[in-house]
């Protein structure tokens, strides 16, 4: 049996789920939002004059990356999950393994 006839077949129940798509861009906001406040406090306790609303700005910046970064991982996690092409599906005997 070679290793292209042990690859995983595709499920055909996960589909791609835009309600998951979503959720990873809430959590990426989240995460965005953590690491701002953490940046908050940095620059509060800096002797830096920055003016407020370009704080804000990179504030808003940081938190969108992290909802984009989340989003487009998800995005492309699920899409190679259903590809057909044999590009996107590697067989890899040793993943998982320790």
């Amino acid at each position: 049996m070679t290793p292209m006839d042990q690859r995983p077949e595709l499920d055909p129940s996960r589909s791609f789920s835009g309600w998951r798509v979503l959720m990873a861009a809430v959590v990426g906001a989240a995460t965005g939002a953590a690491v701002s406040f953490f940046i908050q406090e940095l620059i509060e306790h800096s002797p830096a004059e920055i003016p407020q609303r370009s704080v804000r700005l990179f504030f808003l910046m940081v938190i969108l990356a992290g909802a984009l970064s989340s989003f487009a991982i998800e995005v492309m996690r699920q899409l190679q999950q259903e590809a057909t092409d044999e590009a996107y599906r590697h067989y890899n005997p040793h993943r998982g393994r320790r």
